[in-house]
């Protein structure tokens, strides 16, 4: 068997794979170049070329002819199998020397093998001969771990009076074994056997049994999982633990012991709300504070303090903390001055990690501060449980308590729930006003609610910052009585401006205020107008919570948070609310329409079904006929589902408490109101109708053949009204696959965010602004090619990029500066043709300009029917000033100045357009004074607004695509009735995005058309059907076949000139007798 490269070196293969730097993708390269090669090359052709010509021999280093034999791998047995030689004239006497086709290649026979490459061939198959020798593959010695990687456990002897009894040999076998020690016995003892067999010159089928018995010991304590071997057992019939199963896997070494461990200083038990601690709260209960332990070392400044504490000891009088160790530095004196540490309880403000898994996000392990309470449960804020996707359902959190000072640093600066409010998944809050308090701000902001004077002052109580002085009543006579948005003034921190619209505004309300009072206007921290519901007050972009973290900080949010809980809670407790089965329950009129609706569809739908039963239904697209009346009635039906909602809908009264919750938007939506009132609908299984069980019917109830919508699970009735049990049945099943879907996408979304966890866990920001992974390579220049925290960023509009060139606008500019106007002619010509090139005019960018103008406006005060004090030549120069000084890659090299040139581009254009000289002095007014405000503040926040080095990027990353996937349903068939969506979508097309995967399920393919075919339907039809794929099915109508018994004519009349013109000219001279009497198709 030849030992060296069996590969000629001329063979380009070859030559590709020793260009391969990476050592492990050579040999993977010579691997697949040599997989074909039967013998041993090169050797033939250097003798033939000596015989033939008179040319000196050209030695290329060719093979020695030798076969090389086809290797297979049976269980632990290597067979080597030869292809039979044959030699070119096939005589039975020039068969080679009769070679065993079949051998089997014992470890000593592939060691020879493997000793004889050679230490270049060794670097050429990417192994380094000083580490890695092919030979030293095969194990001659085994290494023994030592006891402590297997340590003997010792059996209790239950009964103390059999002690005399055991003698040692007996007290051995109280020793339990570890099944690697277990194993090893097993190999030694196997192993003795084989040598007492070879000394006793033992027939060589039973030596081979013997070492085969000792092979199989050998890689069974190694591996005990190998396919197609059966498992080594204990005597108990116990598998045993192989080395392999120690480490691999989800329980192994690696990742059940060293990625991620048990911990000690941790709790865990049920969560339930608390509505009245603060966001960044976490209530723990006196049991578990009494439990766990900080190290707090002594100082002149805490040690009274800590004599308390440690007087008091492990068990301390009800409502105090004390300690529970001493750690002394050398253990002799016990005087308090000369300790190092106390471990204490836990007390009230001690800062503690808070997690619930699953941990999709950074979100999901938050810091607290902790508030001892009585009760056995941990109590958290309600609005702290969106980011923990947690609810109260009997879910368990875990907290650790930090147990040095740097760490209880990163808690507080890094990790504390204000901190986290807005998130860089999606550049928004993660955390709003939710449940009853989002349903009491919608109803205490409404117009007409007053609040007494009683109740007020209650109110008032609820207030951190109350300073005795209360605000001055809206109405006086004849009692004074305050409005709700009064209560709001009272803690939406001064600063702040906002203007937003609720969610059910309608475009055609115009004006500062609307006659829906649906337009929110905040200013200077007042709210002047508007009714709050989630769009304000929830954790959409731009929202209150939203502002108020930017602008004022982390700390002001929290205590929004807080305080509009704790206020509107108790207006809502004093003013009540309920909800019963009246508020579902739609008034004659609307049920009559309803009923009207739903019959009216019925009706379409057995039109539709007469017209696909007499075939004169048109086939859609790309569709059979059946397909297209499947979607047809889906379409009717789901339809008729939504008309009847929508009337349903209409008809519910403003004080109808279930259209509270939905308008509030803190529970419920349009679908929830039309099932209970009006009509549950069609139900789905795998996104089609409800499919035939039985034959040709789906229920034995119904006659066979029927496409009503009842038969195939239309449910007309509401949930109100009770379902049939028919449609109760059909209900069930739609559901169930709803809950099927959730647990399978649970595993699956699962698996793919570990992927890519795992992939990105390393990539970080470095000091110098670039982004590179742990072994320093770099994988950007710049964090998202600007440097920006996604944390800063906000949705803008660029004014320029839609407005019209030949209008005015532009033209006023002109008569300003010319060179300005060229500069802003060309970011739009820029913006249009190179950056925004779909003609979306709102990109997220750091430092909100429009909010800081409108700050500006309200703190200086600045009056807009004034002129400004300002000369344009002032704006432009300011802000070319300004834009030098926005530095994100500093340095005056060429590289640094274009990276930072690349970084700044996008948002300077919107800086120039914003801040155009016209613009400032006719639109926004600013005086000088405010405007330089303006200009210092963008300087600020930009910087502000730039990644901070050692951001663990990579995690972020992964997490925000992770995490969102875990929402999505696993399917998505949501597509009622468009055609041309017949798309993978969800998790699957997830899935194969991330896999690079080869086959996708739907390839598609976007055909765009020239100009001259896209104006008409018809061209457009014509090149589809030019590029269809087609084949013949799709174009015959019938197929038959018909005796036809004459090859010189033909009885069937269409194919008579065909035939006959065939005859005219034959092509070839065919006897006609040779003709077989046919049959034509």
């Amino acid at each position: 068997m030849a030992a060296s490269v069996s590969l000629v070196k001329e063979d380009h293969k070859f030559k590709q794979a020793q260009k391969i730097r990476n050592p492990k993708n050579r040999l993977k390269k010579i691997l697949d170049a040599c997989k074909n090669k039967s013998k041993c090359e090169g050797g033939d052709e250097i003798e033939t070329q000596a015989l033939d010509s008179d040319e000196p021999v050209k030695k290329s280093r060719g093979g020695c002819g030798a076969q090389q034999p086809k290797l297979t791998i049976e269980g632990m047995k290597m067979i080597a199998e030869y292809k039979i030689q044959r030699k070119k004239n096939d005589d039975p006497e020039q068969l080679p020397e009769p070679v065993e086709r079949k051998q089997q290649l014992s470890a000593e026979r592939v060691l020879n093998v493997l000793k004889r490459i050679s230490d270049e061939d060794c670097i050429l198959l990417g192994l380094n001969p000083k580490y890695a020798r092919p030979d030293w593959m095969i194990l001659q010695v085994l290494p023994i771990p030592p006891p402590p990687v297997r340590p003997s456990v010792m059996m209790d002897t239950s009964s103390r009076k059999d002690e005399v009894l055991v003698n040692d040999r007996l007290k051995l076998s109280m020793w339990l074994w570890d099944d690697l020690t277990h194993q090893l016995a097993m190999i030694i003892r196997h192993n003795e056997n084989l040598r007492r067999q070879e000394r006793n010159g033992a027939p060589a089928h039973i030596i081979s049994e013997f070492a085969q018995l000792l092979q199989f010991h050998v890689a069974t304590y190694f591996d005990n999982e190998l396919p197609g071997q059966p498992r080594a057992t204990q005597r108990s019939g116990r598998p045993i633990k192989s080395i392999c199963s120690r480490l691999k896997a989800k329980e192994g070494r690696i990742r059940g012991n060293l990625m991620g461990k048990r911990v000690d200083f941790s709790a865990r038990t049920v969560i339930t709300p608390d509505p009245t601690i603060n966001i960044d709260e976490l209530g723990v209960p006196w049991s578990i504070a009494l439990n766990l332990t900080y190290p707090e070392t002594v100082t002149p400044y805490n040690i009274e303090r800590l004599k308390e504490l440690v007087e008091y000891g492990p068990h301390p009088p009800p409502g105090k903390t004390g300690a529970k160790y001493i750690i002394r530095e050398d253990g002799q004196r016990l005087d308090l001055r000369y300790l190092k540490k106390v471990e204490r309880h836990l007390n009230d403000g001690d800062f503690v990690l808070f997690n619930r898994q699953p941990s999709l996000h950074k979100m999901s392990i938050m810091g607290h501060r902790i508030k001892i309470m009585p009760y056995s449960t941990f109590r958290l804020n309600l609005s702290v449980t969106s980011p923990y996707n947690a609810d109260f359902d009997g879910d368990e959190m875990n907290m650790h308590v930090p147990q040095s000072f740097e760490t209880r640093a990163e808690v507080l600066e890094l990790m504390m729930v204000p901190k986290c409010i807005v998130s860089p998944q999606s550049n928004r809050p993660v955390m709003g006003i939710v449940q009853d308090t989002l349903l009491g701000c919608r109803k205490i902001t409404k117009r007409d609610t007053f609040i007494e004077k009683d109740v007020f002052m209650n109110i008032l109580m609820w207030w951190e910052d109350f300073d005795g002085k209360i605000p001055a009543p809206a109405i006086l006579k004849p009692r004074p009585l305050w409005t709700g948005k009064q209560v709001f003034n009272l803690i939406i921190p001064k600063q702040i401006n906002l203007l937003r619209t609720s969610a059910w505004h309608s475009e055609s309300e115009t004006g500062f205020i609307t006659p829906g009072d649906t337009q929110v206007r905040i200013e200077k921290g007042e709210l002047l107008a508007g009714t709050l519901c989630k769009k304000t007050l929830g954790t959409s972009t731009g929202s209150l919570i939203h502002v108020i973290w930017e602008e004022v900080g982390p700390d002001a949010a929290r205590k929004f948070l807080g305080h509009t809980q704790w206020l509107v809670n108790y207006w809502l407790l004093q003013n009540g609310f309920s909800i019963g089965i009246g508020d579902t329950i739609a008034d004659a009129a609307t049920m009559e329409k309803i009923n009207e609706t739903i019959s009216k569809a019925k009706n379409e739908v057995k039109e539709l079904i007469r017209a696909a039963q007499e075939r004169q239904l048109e086939a859609e697209p790309g569709r059979t006929m059946m397909e297209s009346f499947e979607n047809r009635v889906n379409q009717v039906l789901n339809k008729a589902r939504d008309d009847a909602g929508s009337s349903a809908q209409k008809s519910l009264s403003e004080s109808n408490n279930l259209k509270a919750m939905v308008t509030a938007g803190s529970k419920g939506s349009f679908i929830n109101i039309s099932q209970m009132t009006a009509c549950v609908g069609q139900q789905n299984v795998e996104g089609k109708r409800i499919p035939y069980g039985f034959i040709d019917r789906t229920l034995p109830h119904f006659t066979k053949d029927d496409y009503g919508p009842e038969s195939r699970g239309f449910v007309e009735n509401s949930y109100l009204r009770g379902l049939t049990p028919q449609e109760f049945f059909f209900h069930a099943m739609g559901g169930r696959e709803g809950l099927i879907d959730t647990a399978v996408k649970t595993s699956e979304t699962g698996y793919i965010q570990r992927r890519l966890v795992k992939a990105m866990e390393d990539i970080m920001v470095k000091y110098d602004g670039t982004v590179r992974n742990s072994l320093g390579d770099v994988i950007q220049f710049l964090y998202g090619e600007d440097g920006m925290d996604a944390v800063w960023i906000e949705t803008q509009k660029l004014d320029s990029l839609k407005m019209k060139k030949g209008s005015e606008t532009i033209r006023e500019f002109r008569n300003v500066f010319d060179a300005e106007v060229q500069k802003l002619e060309a970011d739009r010509f820029q913006l249009g043709t190179e950056i925004a090139t779909t003609g979306d005019n709102s990109w997220p960018m750091p430092v909100n300009l429009k909010r800081l103008i409108w700050n500006a406006q309200k703190t200086f005060k600045v009056d807009l029917r004034r002129p400004s004090d300002m000369h344009p030549m002032e704006i432009v120069e300011a802000v070319d000033k300004l834009q030098e000084r926005l530095k994100v890659v500093p340095g005056d090299d060429l590289i640094s100045m274009e990276a930072q040139k690349n970084a700044t581009l996008f948002f300077n254009i919107l800086l120039r357009s914003t801040f155009a000289s016209k613009r400032v002095l006719k639109e926004y007014r600013l005086t000088r004074e405010a405007f330089e405000w303006v200009i210092g503040e963008i300087e600020s926040r930009f910087l502000q607004s730039l990644v901070a080095p050692g951001e663990m990027i990579g995690c972020v990353a992964a997490q925000s695509i992770g995490e969102p996937a875990t929402q999505m349903t696993l399917n998505t068939f949501h597509y009622a009735g468009v055609s041309a969506k017949n798309v993978t979508l969800g998790v699957p097309r997830l899935r194969e995005i991330i896999n690079v995967a080869k086959k996708i399920k739907t390839p598609s393919l976007s055909v765009y058309l020239k100009p001259d075919v896209s104006k008409t339907k018809e061209r457009a039809k014509n090149v589809q059907c030019a590029l269809e794929y087609t084949t013949l099915r799709s174009v015959t109508q019938a197929t038959e076949v018909w005796y036809d018994p004459d090859p010189m004519s033909t009885i069937i009349e269409e194919d008579v000139d065909f035939v006959k013109s065939y005859y005219e000219m034959p092509d070839e001279e065919v006897a006609p007798e040779k003709f077989l009497p046919g049959y034509s198709v």
